[in-house]
């Protein structure tokens, strides 16, 4: 880890204001002494996320995100702490004395290397004379070397273990290689996973190499086209877009980004000024790849492969984006397989067209319901029909309106018909919501009155003195613990405030998760010492109440008459206080 001390870090944060921070990312509106803004990191429709500019703080009433500038940087932008602690820096024009930190300086850093040093490999070799044929087949893709090295192409050689020497008089050992799907072992032989093929980099979000793809270029027959890392402690497929690293400034400038099928389509785009691209790294979207997406906030436009294959997951991955309330649009393209020959066939401003009037999700959908459906038989249309409700139960009233109409017109259907449909789906769609609210637990006394304390604690010392005179102790085990934490930082600081305690605390996750549903139960609490008390009060009474259930059980099971009258008068002490 980076030699950064605890107190740049907490000068960096008291510079940055939370409510100037967030509003860089969202629309913030002033709502008493809080901001309220529409929480990005859930389907949220109402402003439920709460910017609190007193206490330097953010928490969503819904899907209980919350923490200081920091952790919402970290969840915005998809990033760990130190690079959070860059992006706020830069945002103040905030020097740091330490910048020798980055992705790298993690548990997996000698992993990350071996990686970038294969990386490197790879594109020397395409560069030398064996490489000429590689370059060669690229070229006539209209990749020129300028691609190459933007993209850091590259070139697995026929010798059966070159990279691996390389690596081994390095004294990095084969069961590393092996992990990291650089080689394959076979009793004392060690070959190069990939032979003869074109190499195309996987990057992480953050740029790190961790896989890689490798190409025919030969025309071999009897091979795969496309053969792919397999999974490694630093490779996951679900947690990787191709081409994100590069392409999210893009994304943002052009206020859309575009998915495509596979790495070479995301090149081409790219080295044809379509830079706000990404591709798929397997036929349906994961959720950890759509909550990338959905942190971006703008359309997405699915144009995927030419096939049926295509088409179905066009279908399936638009159905998961909208689920999460993402504007999905659709380019079908025709005549070519994909987007990388579509553009080769008919140039790049045939594809931007294309792009420029990609159609609405539900037209699509609403197009590929029509499949293996006769409309003019009675059954077939009923089925249709059925389906086009159901997928427009989400869809607001404007779009239900236009489509009822046009359905009607085309299907002579009463247009009433249609809407009694839809409020059915509606109504039971309300009846279900309304059963998952129904069940959400209310909180009882008790567990109010320590969440209070806990958050008087963190927003004022004077809190913690008073806690250790009158109370010192939480039944949970979780809640000492935190009690603890607090008690600790306070005294190693002088001085405690809930948004360095944050940070602090970050670390460890159960109490982070902790502090934040805290956060979000108090975020409007007034601090005041009777409030305070009265809340000890509630606490001693219920560790109190426990005592007297646990007596009462002793009482039942003791047989000693003198010990037995010695708890009972326990008991009746304890009945009398309470």
């Amino acid at each position: 880890m980076a030699l950064i001390k605890d107190e740049e870090i907490n000068a960096i944060r008291e510079q940055a204001d939370i409510v100037d921070i967030i509003s860089d990312y969202l629309k913030l509106t002033k709502k008493g002494k809080n901001y309220v803004a529409v929480c990005p990191f859930h389907d949220d429709h109402s402003p439920s996320l709460v910017v609190s500019k007193e206490r330097q703080i953010f928490n969503c009433f819904t899907c209980r995100t919350g923490g200081n500038v920091f952790s919402f940087v970290m969840k915005y932008e998809n990033v760990d702490f130190f690079e959070a602690l860059q992006i706020v820096a830069n945002k103040i024009g905030y020097k740091l004395s330490s910048t020798n930190f980055n992705s790298f300086e993690s548990k997996n850093k000698k992993e990350y290397e071996i990686m970038e040093i294969a990386k490197k490999y790879y594109l020397n070799n395409i560069f030398t004379d064996l490489g000429t044929s590689a370059r060669k087949y690229l070229e006539n893709r209209g990749i020129n070397n300028d691609i190459i090295r933007e993209f850091n192409l590259g070139l697995a050689l026929k010798s059966k273990n070159e990279l691996y020497k390389l690596l081994a008089k390095k004294n990095i050992n084969n069961e590393i290689l092996d992990n990291l799907g650089l080689v394959y072992i076979n009793g004392t032989d060690v070959f190069d996973f990939f032979n003869n093929r074109i190499i195309i980099p996987i990057e992480d979000l953050k740029g790190n190499v961790v896989g890689f793809s490798g190409r025919i270029f030969n025309g071999e027959k009897e091979t795969s086209k496309y053969i792919n890392t397999k999974e490694t402690v630093i490779f996951k497929k679900g947690q990787i877009l191709f081409n994100y690293h590069n392409a999210k400034n893009a994304i943002r400038d052009e206020k859309c980004v575009i998915i495509v099928e596979g790495n070479m389509d995301a090149i081409t785009l790219s080295s044809s000024g379509i830079k706000n691209v990404v591709a798929l790294m397997g036929v349906a979207l994961s959720k950890e790849q759509i909550d990338v997406l959905k942190k971006l906030k703008v359309p997405v436009i699915l144009m995927l492969d030419n096939d049926q294959a295509g088409l179905n997951s066009t279908l399936k991955n638009g159905e998961m984006l909208k689920s999460v309330d993402i504007d999905v649009k659709v380019v079908r393209l025709t005549g070519e397989k994909d987007p990388d020959e579509y553009i080769r066939a008919n140039g790049v401003d045939a594809l931007k067209d294309n792009i420029k009037h990609a159609i609405n999700f539900v037209d699509f959908k609403l197009e590929y319901l029509k499949n293996d459906k006769n409309l003019n038989n009675i059954d077939d249309l009923v089925t249709y029909v059925k389906e086009v409700v159901k997928a427009l139960k989400n869809e607001n009233d404007l779009t239900k309106e236009i489509f009822i109409s046009k359905i009607s017109k085309d299907y002579q259907i009463d247009p009433e018909i249609l809407k009694r449909e839809i409020n059915i789906n509606n109504e039971q769609i309300k009846k279900e919501e309304k059963v998952v609210y129904e069940q959400k637990k209310k909180a009882n006394k008790y567990e109010i009155a320590t969440s209070k304390v806990l958050y008087h604690m963190m927003v004022d010392s004077k809190y913690i003195v008073i806690y250790k005179r009158s109370l010192g102790y939480f039944k949970e085990k979780e809640k000492r613990m935190l009690a603890s934490e607090i008690v600790y930082y306070n005294s190693e600081h002088n001085n405690i405030n809930i948004a360095d305690f944050t940070t602090y605390i970050m670390p460890q996750e159960n109490l982070f998760n902790l502090v934040n549903e805290i956060v979000n139960e108090n975020i409007h609490t007034i601090i005041n010492e009777d409030e305070f008390n009265a809340c000890i009060d509630v606490i001693l009474k219920s560790i109190k109440v426990d005592e007297i259930k646990e007596l009462k059980e002793k009482i039942k099971k003791e047989m000693d008459i003198s010990k037995k009258i010695d708890l009972i008068t326990k008991l009746t002490n304890l009945k009398k206080e309470v």
